[in-house]
């Protein structure tokens, strides 16, 4: 905090200095400030407790997530098991990009749709979103594809969509999230906020997932002592009937692989 130097006494009557404590301007100043980083701080310094769903900002915090009693949820303000690409291409406009996602050395791709910068609330982060298609159509929809590039770290192929494509991708289902917050958050802060998880994870690199099936949420944390933009939390999320098939399965069978190699 920046220090206060005393300002000479300008009135004739008194020539003597007085100390910074001692003016009202200055007093009010300092609490002004004091009550308005309070206000900015508040959230972080409460950290068992997130602001409620209808007090936050918009689109909710990372570990709000409602359940609808029916196996889906509402994560972001978006409808997991339910949702449209039409529906989230409609919110985000031109912020959303879609297209087929290939890995490298191979002949499937899925259909995806990437925010690079999304704001949940206080956390900023970058925001994947997995849409289901029919194997058929997305085979035919990548041969009709207009343009490619190479995604990010040279493992995947972004492929566009054609025009005539577009009105079916709009009905893909919205299946899955994958949030990156931007914030370093450790284990401690994402128990405190999403819940004691139901089953840790570890793999063999030491890197910890939090799975929450209830919400349909697993927390991949990296190993204590990892650094780097590649080794951040990733938050998943999936309809909570879907928990089992897209999340839990695949994460044991990946671990049960790198054990075995």
């Amino acid at each position: 905090m920046p220090e206060f130097s005393p300002e000479p006494d300008t009135s004739a009557a008194s020539g003597a200095t007085r100390a910074w404590w001692a003016r009202p301007w200055l007093i009010s100043l300092v609490v002004v400030l004091a009550l308005l980083g309070l206000a900015l701080a508040w959230p972080l310094l409460r950290p068992g407790q997130a602001p409620a769903a209808g007090h936050s900002e918009p689109g909710g915090l990372p570990w709000q997530v409602k359940t609808d009693g029916q196996g889906g949820s509402l994560v972001f303000g978006l409808r997991l098991g339910s949702g449209r690409l039409g529906e989230v291409e409609a919110r985000f406009g031109d912020n959303l990009r879609v297209g087929l996602i290939q890995p490298m050395g191979t002949s499937s791709a899925s259909l995806e749709g990437f925010v690079e910068t999304f704001q949940a609330g206080f956390v900023t982060g970058r925001l994947v979103l997995a849409f289901e298609a029919e194997p058929a159509w997305l085979a035919a929809a990548l041969a009709r594809a207009p343009r490619n590039e190479v995604g990010e770290g040279g493992r995947t192929r972004r492929h566009g969509l054609a025009s005539d494509d577009l009105p079916q991708a709009r009905q893909a289902p919205l299946v899955g999230l994958t949030f990156l917050p931007a914030a370093r958050l450790d284990e401690t802060t994402l128990v405190q906020r999403f819940g004691e998880p139901t089953e840790r994870l570890t793999g063999p690199a030491g890197e910890l997932q939090l799975l929450y099936p209830a919400l349909g949420v697993a927390v991949a944390v990296p190993a204590t002592g990892d650094a780097g933009e590649k080794t951040r939390v990733v938050i998943q999320y999936v309809a909570p009937r879907d928990f089992e098939r897209r999340l839990r399965a695949p994460l044991r069978a990946a671990l049960a692989a790198s054990a075995a190699g």
